[in-house]
């Protein structure tokens, strides 16, 4: 058994397309329960390298260790639940194509433990991601998807740079070997090494001032394909970022300088949010926020407040999943994602989740929010940095102030359209419900596995 399997699969389920086109959904399901099954496999076998030898210094090595296993399982788990909503869409076989092709580069991207390979995974997830932004097929689609293209361009040059400037300085591309010589080269080489992989790394994390671009993309994008961009994407780019960062044991201003850059991204967000009048725009900003938090979470160094931000990861995807996939409905029926249209549909159904994913995502209990955020809290309170605890508490209550007004919207309106939710999805939003609900109820088990993954980050990749 073999990791390359967690690639390759989804892979070959886009090429061998002409096959089975007819059947492309299906297969994009059992692709996604093939992937579930390859990561319980592993699981009692973590830690786990593996090598596939080429010539030196292009040699590939895959880790499977306890974070890498985070999101590998977590964003299998978001593209089951993507495929099974999208089943009934037969005639859209462009959709199952290329989000097996997404799949598989988020994955490698994850796994990769040599630095050209993570480029060309980056690269992979990318052009998917540009691809999906223009399934509309209509002029706001294909701009947005012109718009990400270039800024994603822009993004995979300075990533290029840095590893050109890592491999020209050390003679290596593996991330242990790297990491062991890092701080052999000159200083002022490895500024720009960094500043190269915060300006590429920090587009694709949607980290401020590199977002500038993501509201607009959002807007041109598929609703339920955004959810895609929300809950797998930049999770994606986020953990590499940080992996890397780690295994270079960057200094403790570095690390400073990304928290006030997540903090202040965080404080941008929200109130962008707030003075935004399309419930699309308001979730994309919502998602700028959450990464802001999470960009100052996973800067700390502390085991604590980084296993705080891998549980607040899991429960934003879950969340944002079901957000985005219940705004699909409001808008297939409404025709529209603005503010006026949220607040004209009637559905108790749909009601009842927009606000258990806005207060999960505001932190309220019992919902699995409050757990991740309290323990980012209580972590930053164990370090004494309290301004960041009362920064994080006070911005939060711009993104409640948002979050509220837009469910009191649609309960003081007139409704105007009655909204039926099929089954299949009924069955699908009522249990990511459930699982934020159980994860807030019941939190022991993920906080512990994300205590070791969070340990696992912070050393970075050891050598192999």
């Amino acid at each position: 058994m073999s990791l390359v399997y967690f690639i390759a699969i989804p892979i070959l389920a886009s090429f061998l397309t002409p096959f089975y086109k007819n059947y492309l959904r299906f297969v994009s399901v059992l692709v996604n329960i093939l992937l579930a099954g390859f990561a319980a496999f592993f699981y009692s076998r973590l830690p786990l390298n593996e090598f596939i030898s080429l010539d030196s210094p292009l040699s590939i090595i895959f880790i499977l260790d306890y974070v890498s296993f985070f999101f590998v399982s977590l964003f299998i788990g978001v593209m089951l639940f993507f495929s099974l909503y999208s089943i009934k869409e037969k005639n859209n076989t462009a959709v199952f194509v290329v989000t097996n092709i997404f799949t598989s580069g988020a994955l490698g991207l994850i796994l990769s433990a040599d630095i050209f390979n993570i480029y060309i995974f980056f690269e992979i997830a990318s052009i998917s991601a540009y691809i999906l932004t223009g399934l509309n097929r209509d002029k706001v689609a294909y701009s947005g998807a012109i718009k990400y293209m270039i800024v994603g361009a822009v993004a995979s040059i300075f990533l290029l740079l840095g590893i050109m400037l890592m491999y020209l300085n050390l003679g290596y591309l593996t991330l242990s070997s790297i990491g062991a010589g890092f701080h052999t080269m000159d200083k002022g080489i490895q500024y720009l090494v960094l500043l190269s992989l915060f300006i590429g790394f920090g587009i694709k994390t949607e980290i401020l001032p590199l977002n500038f671009w993501v509201a607009d993309i959002y807007q041109a994008t598929p609703t339920k394909i955004a959810a895609l961009f929300s809950a797998v994407l930049s999770k994606a780019y986020l953990f590499v970022f940080f992996h890397i960062l780690y295994t270079l044991k960057v200094d403790a201003p570095a690390l400073l300088f990304l928290t006030a850059i997540g903090l202040l991204s965080f404080a941008v967000a929200e109130l962008s949010a707030l003075r935004s009048k399309d419930v699309k725009r308001i979730f994309a900003y919502s998602t700028l926020g959450q990464l802001g938090v999470l960009f100052l979470a996973l800067s700390s160094a502390n085991v604590v407040v980084v296993s705080g931000a891998l549980f607040l990861i899991l429960v934003h995807s879950i969340s944002k999943l079901m957000l985005f996939f219940s705004l699909d409905l409001v808008e297939k029926k409404m025709h529209s994602t603005r503010v006026e249209a949220f607040a004209g549909f009637r559905s108790a159904f749909l009601f009842t989740i927009f606000a258990i994913g806005f207060l999960s995502l505001l932190g309220i209990p019992p919902f699995a929010g409050f757990i991740a955020k309290l323990t980012i809290l209580k972590g930053f309170a164990s370090m004494g940095a309290y301004g960041i605890v009362g920064a994080i508490l006070a911005i939060s209550l711009v993104e409640a102030t948002y979050f509220f007004r837009l469910l009191s919207a649609n309960q003081r309106s007139k409704k105007t359209a009655e909204i039926k939710v099929p089954l299949l999805q009924k069955i699908m939003l009522s249990l990511l419900a459930l699982a934020i609900l159980y994860l807030g109820l019941f939190p022991q088990g993920l906080l512990d596995f994300c205590t070791d993954a969070a340990q696992t980050l912070i050393q970075g990749v050891i050598h192999v």
